[in-house]
């Protein structure tokens, strides 16, 4: 290597690997010597090096350690935060690792990410330390999978821009919002709060300030968003961690619930490594040895009913007993569309409160 580079260009190799070396952990320069052959860096001498890390001494975060007894060596480290300045990412950069990593998580599984946690920890770190657009995101926008995941719609870029830009801002807002494609715009005056994923469909959180209830509108279906300076937001005690851990963003149905249910093997086979839900337990049954009694806690969710329906012809469910009806009632509504000749609309939303009829 000595024949292949300049002297200088050997010196900024040899000072590089010095301060990742330190960077590792602190190291005296004997150490710091067996380190650089270890990474067969041409070979200098103990007083070269020490010469260097003098030159070096208040720079990147290098300084000595205080000796312990005045015949020891000198041990050399780095203050760390000021040398990951040097390291640091743009935060357009951070804020795409931090998302990457929200949508790597749902997609599992999270094992395979492992080599790269730590540059995802360091990213959300340096945004979470930030007051930038970028490292708003931590706090306002949240990605979560979809349980059948759609294309994502075709938006106007430059809208899709707008949008983010308010709920990163969390401010007033008046939003012409079209319940179906063709439908005449609803006026509506808000306050933009955050923007949540699901799989590839967009969503503003917004808080209407006609009933101070809280929405959440497709991307695709806001045709216009303007700022309302001469409107106070409304932003209050939003907090979308907690809205999400609420159950808000899942199509929440009711509160979690107790589930009782025969499962097939094919079923078991999904869920014994991968529980449905909390407290989860399978029970062998002597008279079907193919089946297990299931017994788990599970979240009321849109997601949980569709998982159930899509298995239906493998699960029993048991208990609880309202929610085995109201379960039944959605497989005969289902049934009476397929056998009848017009689609038949529900007048009245099945599922409610898991425990009630």
């Amino acid at each position: 290597m000595e024949g292949q580079t300049t002297a200088g260009a050997s010196l900024t190799i040899r000072c590089i690997y010095m301060l990742l070396a330190l960077y590792e952990r602190p190291r005296t320069v004997d150490e710091l010597l067996d380190y650089l052959a270890d990474k067969q860096l041409p070979k200098v001498s103990k007083r070269s090096l020490q010469r260097n890390l003098e030159d070096l001494e208040g720079y990147f975060g290098l300084y000595r350690r205080e000796r312990h007894a005045l015949n020891s060596p000198d041990t050399w480290a780095l203050a760390q935060p000021e040398f990951e300045r040097l390291l640091e990412l743009e935060d357009p950069v951070a804020l795409a690792l931090v998302i990457a990593q929200q949508q790597l998580e749902e997609l599992g599984p999270v094992s395979v990410f492992a080599p790269v946690t730590s540059l995802f920890e360091r990213a959300r770190e340096q945004l979470a330390a930030r007051t930038s657009t970028a490292s708003k995101w931590l706090e306002r926008v949240a990605v979560g999978a979809s349980s059948h995941r759609l294309i994502g719609p075709d938006l106007n870029e430059e809208q899709a821009q707008r949008l983010l830009e308010v709920a990163l801002k969390q401010v007033a807002v008046r939003l012409h919002y079209h319940p179906h494609q063709g439908d005449p715009a609803e006026v509506l005056r808000a306050t933009a709060l955050a923007v949540f994923y699901r799989g590839a469909v967009a969503y503003l959180v917004i808080r209407d300030h006609e009933n101070d209830r809280l929405r959440q509108l497709p991307f695709s279906r806001i045709s216009e968003v303007r700022e309302v300076i001469t409107e106070a937001p409304r932003v209050h005690d939003f907090n979308l961690a907690e809205y999400r851990a609420s159950g808000a963003l899942a199509f929440k149905y009711g509160e979690p619930f107790w589930l009782e249910a025969i499962v097939f093997n094919s079923v078991r086979r999904e869920i014994e490594d991968a529980p449905l839900g909390e407290g989860q337990e399978l029970f062998e049954l002597p008279e079907q040895p193919s089946c297990r009694l299931l017994k788990v806690k599970v979240p009321y969710t849109l997601n949980l009913i569709q998982w159930l329906l899509a298995r239906a012809a493998y699960i029993k469910v048991i208990s609880p007993v309202p929610f085995r009806e109201k379960l039944r009632e959605e497989l005969k509504r289902a049934l009476a569309n397929f056998e009848g000749e017009t689609l038949q609309v529900p007048k009245k939303r099945n599922f409610g409160d898991a425990q009630e009829s």
